[in-house]
């Protein structure tokens, strides 16, 4: 029997790779003498650098760059064995590196971010991955490009202040200044959201609360975006207004076009296809996946999505395990999903189910191979 473990992150909790991990010491208890291919996804998000890693080899390098407040710390970031660089901006400029109380997308910054692309273009490396996930800010990707040498001006032609609440000052933008070596390089944005620049479903109104925003700080950062990218078709004959996608990261991924030719790919797709799933599918009789959360966002480009797609191609059935479960996910049946397995033994905090989800996953795996163990002896 083959079975082929490919979940992502439990957000918050473990990495892809611990809990595959988990899973696998789950079934292989039960089943041991199955033959287990492991590999941890990710769909853009936390784990990008090390499902890439994990599949296709590299190194992991350092970097002391900027956080989203300015403060020096280390963040990571990758080259892989074909030399593409590799960056999870989130290292650099993500929420999980600030206290809930230092949140405001008025003034985070996605300088780091722009530190470490400055980090891979020294390396002369091809080509370059971004992750988008994770994000503390709502900046555009200003301090992105404001790292890489551009200028952004009042009317007065003072230089802006770093952060989201600062846009609706910009006058001109000057990239005299940037880096040329960054335009040798191919960039491509890898996003597990859709969500355009601005409006209903745009980076302020949808994940500004998210990042710290109250109600009168979304409309001023909405407000900003909008003015920030009238700007940029005025003068740089860019619109990335409502380019999908182009709200993810609090529009860094717009500022990743705009100023440096970036595209942006579904995440969960484009990991899929670099690592080859399809190649690993044949003639596996069962995927293992999941994710900290399944509900209705899960069909709006996450890794589940991706793949059920790839599985459905090969007929393998595909059981998913989560941490929480919600709503109807009819749709992720039509599309293949045989079943989903939370990991929650009973009534219990969000702090203890996440404390103790390595144990949690190990037990449901288990429970899952026990049924195919079952099965299999009374086919």
């Amino acid at each position: 029997m083959k079975i082929v473990i490919c979940p992502d992150s439990f957000k918050g909790s473990l990495g892809a790779k611990e809990v595959a991990k988990a899973i696998y010491q789950g079934m292989h208890k039960i089943l041991p003498e199955a033959n287990y291919e492991i590999l941890p996804m990710a769909d853009g998000g936390e784990g990008t650098i090390d499902a890439l890693l994990n599949a296709l080899g590299g190194k992991k390098y350092h970097a002391i760059v900027l956080d989203p407040l300015g403060r020096k710390i280390k963040a990571e970031y990758a080259i892989l064995s074909d030399g593409t660089g590799v960056i999870e901006m989130a290292s650099a400029s993500g929420l999980p590196l600030l206290k809930p109380e230092e949140r405001n997308p008025l003034v985070t910054s996605t300088y780091g971010t722009g530190q470490l692309i400055l980090e891979l273009v020294k390396r002369k490396v091809k080509s370059i991955l971004i992750g988008v996930g994770g994000s503390a800010t709502v900046d555009g990707g200003m301090g992105m490009a404001m790292a890489l040498g551009v200028k952004f001006l009042s009317s007065s032609n003072k230089p802006l202040r770093q952060g989201g609440g600062f846009l609706g000052k910009l006058a001109r933008i000057d990239i005299s200044g940037i880096n040329k070596d960054v335009f040798m390089t191919d960039i491509t944005v890898l996003c597990d959201v859709r969500n355009p620049l601005t409006g209903k479903y745009g980076a302020a109104k949808v994940f500004g609360p998210q990042k710290g925003a109250d109600e009168k700080m979304v409309q001023l950062l909405e407000k900003n975006l909008r003015h920030y990218a009238q700007v940029i078709k005025n003068q740089l004959k860019k619109d990335i207004e409502n380019l999908p996608g182009s709200g993810a990261a609090g529009g860094l991924a717009a500022g990743l076009v705009a100023f440096l030719n970036a595209q942006i790919k579904e995440g969960s797709r484009f990991i899929v296809e670099k690592i080859r799933l399809e190649n690993h599918l044949k003639n596996a009789d069962i995927v293992i996946t999941g994710e900290g959360k399944i509900d209705n966002q899960v069909r709006f480009g996450k890794t589940i999505m991706a793949i059920l797609e790839c599985s459905k191609k090969h007929n393998v059935p595909v059981i998913a395990i989560c941490g929480i479960k919600s709503g109807s996910l009819e749709y992720l049946s039509k599309n293949g999903l045989t079943a989903v397995f939370p990991i929650v033994p009973g009534v219990i905090s969000l702090e203890e189910s996440m404390k103790n989800a390595r144990t949690y996953i190990e037990d449901t795996s288990k429970e899952i191979a026990r049924l195919m163990k079952c099965f299999c002896q009374n086919k």
